[in-house]
């Protein structure tokens, strides 16, 4: 299997980690600095050390690879635009934190897209070393297209990959568990144990989840209170996606999670917009 794959985060260099194991990878790198370091120094996980081939040229990718998007949501519109007119046939699988991206996929050329949610507990050390403790699971699922074409993957051993067939079922539930731990650790900077070990931070938990349920009132089946509490209990050590991109300096796609929420609440979220500000002020910092 071939894979090009869109993006320089932790995720980003996790999946070409792993599935350089399992096929040939490329790594489309828009930042130049980070892809010339990766190109000079390999990409190093603990004591491994790979050569993958980077490119910060759409160009480069190959025609038959499969096309990784991990990109956050304000990078994707000229990447989408640049996908459309270079690469219109390469199956795509977003793999991107929030639903924000859903629609614009659907509205592209490309005839077989799928969305993953990728669960993980990577951190970018440096632009061209990561490192990670538990073995990645991948839930992929059909956007657009014919669910045979992306079968191969479910055989990639590097990671357990399950299939969904109601990807966005799957991606709405993880929507919102984030949407309540990963605004709260990347502010604070804390470890999802803390978010419940913390009284001050456990009461902010609790009041985010009491105004996203006056919204989202299906949250109480979809994600009790209690189920996200025992998550963030069984990891307590582990940094939320949003938090490990802030520590590296990387955007931490804030629309991409929280302004999704914003746009589809039919109710006003004061305590969640304020994080949202509060986050965006950050990362524009």
């Amino acid at each position: 299997m071939k894979f090009a794959i869109i993006g320089g985060n932790a995720q980003a260099l996790l999946l070409a980690h792993l599935l350089n194991k399992q096929g040939e990878v490329q790594l489309i790198i828009t930042n130049e600095q980070q892809a010339a370091e990766l190109s000079a120094n390999g990409l190093v996980c603990g004591t491994e050390q790979q050569q993958i081939a980077v490119h910060t040229d759409f160009e480069q990718v190959d025609p038959d690879a499969y096309i990784v998007i991990t990109i956050h949501s304000e990078e994707l519109p000229p990447i989408l635009k640049l996908l459309k007119i270079r690469r219109p046939s390469n199956p795509l699988i977003f793999v991107q934190q929030g639903m924000l991206y859903v629609e614009k996929a659907r509205l592209l050329a490309n005839r077989q897209i799928a969305a993953a949610v990728l669960d993980c507990d990577a951190v970018k050390v440096s632009a061209y070393e990561i490192k990670y403790t538990k073995l990645p699971q991948l839930s992929i699922g059909l956007l657009k297209g014919e669910t045979q074409r992306f079968d191969s993957l479910t055989a990639v051993d590097q990671i357990t990959v399950q299939w969904s067939d109601d990807i966005e079922t799957r991606l709405f539930e993880q929507l919102l568990r984030d949407s309540l731990i990963n605004p709260l650790t990347a502010l604070m900077k804390i470890k999802k144990g803390r978010l419940i070990t913390d009284p001050n931070a456990y009461e902010l938990f609790r009041n985010l989840y009491n105004e996203m349920y006056l919204a989202f009132p299906e949250i109480e089946s979809l994600q009790p209170i209690e189920r996200v509490a025992a998550y963030c209990a069984s990891r307590p050590e582990e940094i939320s996606s949003m938090l490990a991109d802030r520590l590296a300096e990387d955007p931490m796609d804030v629309d991409g999670l929280m302004l999704y929420i914003l746009q589809i609440a039919k109710l006003d979220l004061p305590l969640f917009k304020a994080f949202y500000h509060l986050l965006k002020t950050v990362e524009e910092t």
